[in-house]
């Protein structure tokens, strides 16, 4: 078996690498085709999400944990799981397909949603699932860059304005084409023999094993992505085009929770096993640092981003640096989220983080729906942000049954200091924007880590650590 350092090397180097290629693409895509054209693509690719939350249903996920224990055959398990799939795809694809021609009358949202549907017929045959379970991430990690390169490539030779529009999900389509492509012929290469005596598990069986494990994504999903489809269906396109680049930066920046997952979670993991005291300590110490390092980089991005954004997207998106700002609550937010995530689950407690999940999914919905008197662009970012608030309030209240966690020093008084600096760099940036930024950047760390509680000790043990 691959060491955990390696693999967790391939799959860090790929998630980045793979962000950065999104993020070019994105930045491509609005200075060519402008804000309202880039709504329209953010309608359709949110569609595509809601798509394929339904013709998944958990069956990676499922296969992952067939494969790591070896439950079933592989070929058993590839032939079941794909073909589930792409029979839920079928299904999925007709009754989109027909929502879409009886809802949507803008024949451009409707063509490029349903373009992008048909993503989900490759991605119902995508191997990802069985390189995880068999911990081949290298090869995992060569798919991801290939496919995102590909769509990448793709757009850039192909779109060059505003009727080049339909081009945009073919791409993105055949980026997942051949993703799989290189999948298949990966496993093609694998000499992986064949285990007749265990019991094949039935297409129906397997569908409905996969459920519970991904009701926690649907939820999840379903609340990411619904500021898309309400702001391109009940406030207008460009709107929907300003929140999807604000929205995009912030996906790039949440690379570092990818990071921290990769050493987090096997730390959680292996401390349950040791101790409830050992489990504290770790999640303690943990949050210490992730709330410090989130709040950080948000002020840091919540002062580049008043520049940046423009620069980089083009003055169009001028109006998205003050959605960005609002989007770093969320950003926080889900960081600071995974440690509560992880700590549940490594400690066997999914149903309670999917209770989590669906109360601050209760509770979002009345935001959105009551007028507020704010732009929706602000009241969408804001509704992520309470979502995971009261997500989080419900994980530490599960927690405390088993930990002792101090929320108010570990998260809740550092973050309303750093809304405190937020809001003093915005009434003086304007004034003195170079020594606001300076003085930003050498004084807000140690305030913030002040604040929650970071010591000598904890630093130490952060370089051992790294």
């Amino acid at each position: 078996m691959k060491s955990l350092p390696i693999n967790a090397l391939f799959l860090g180097s790929a998630d980045i690498f793979v962000r950065l290629l999104s993020f070019i693409a994105v930045t491509y895509l609005a200075r060519t085709l402008g804000p309202a054209n880039m709504g329209v693509l953010a309608v359709g690719m949110a569609i595509l999400a809601y798509a394929s939350i339904f013709s998944n249903i958990g069956l990676p996920m499922l296969g992952v944990r067939h494969v790591a224990a070896k439950t079933d055959s592989i070929q058993n398990l590839i032939r079941r799981i794909c073909s589930a799939r792409f029979l839920l795809s079928v299904f999925i694809f007709i009754i989109s397909t027909i929502i879409l021609f009886i809802w949507v009358e803008e024949p451009n949202t409707r063509s490029v949603a349903i373009i992008y549907l048909l993503t989900l017929f490759p991605s119902a045959l995508l191997l990802e699932w069985l390189f995880q379970g068999l911990n081949e991430m290298k090869t995992l990690a060569i798919g991801r860059i290939l496919g995102m390169a590909v769509y990448l490539l793709f757009v850039i030779g192909m779109v060059s304005n505003s009727l080049d529009l339909c081009w945009v999900p073919f791409a993105w389509c055949f980026g997942f084409l051949v993703q799989t492509i290189y999948y298949l012929s990966s496993y093609k290469k694998l000499c992986i023999s064949d285990n007749s005596e265990k019991r094949p598990l039935r297409l129906f069986e397997i569908i409905k094993q996969g459920i519970p494990l991904g009701s926690a994504s649907l939820i999840s999903q379903v609340i990411i992505q619904f500021p898309f489809i309400y702001l391109g269906f009940f406030d207008s396109t460009e709107n929907a085009g300003l929140y999807s680049v604000a929205f995009r930066t912030v996906v790039l920046m949440l690379v570092i929770d990818r990071v921290f997952y990769t050493i987090f979670f096997p730390a959680v993991s292996q401390s349950y096993k040791n101790s409830l005291e050992q489990l504290r300590e770790r999640v303690d110490w943990t949050l210490k640092i992730v709330t410090t390092g989130s709040l950080y980089v948000a002020i840091l991005a919540f002062i580049a981003g008043r520049n940046l954004l423009p620069i980089i997207f083009g003055s169009e998106f001028g109006d998205s640096v003050l959605i960005f700002q609002t989007l770093l609550g969320y950003f926080v937010l889900t960081i600071i989220n995974s440690v509560f995530t992880f700590t549940l689950i490594g400690m066997g407690k999914d149903r309670l983080y999917t209770k989590s999940l669906l109360v601050g999914a209760v509770v979002l919905v009345p935001i959105i729906l009551i007028p507020l008197p704010l732009p929706a662009t602000l009241t969408a970012p804001i509704s992520l942000a309470v979502y995971h608030a009261v997500a989080m309030l419900m994980m530490v209240k599960y927690l405390k049954q088993f930990l002792l966690i101090n929320l108010f020093l570990r998260v809740l008084l550092p973050m309303s200091i750093a809304i405190v600096i937020a809001h003093v760099i915005g009434v003086f940036y304007h004034l003195y924007p170079a020594l606001v930024t300076i003085t930003a950047i050498i004084f807000t760390l140690p305030i913030i880590a002040f604040s929650s509680g970071i010591n000598s000790r904890d630093l130490n043990y952060l370089k051992e650590l790294i």
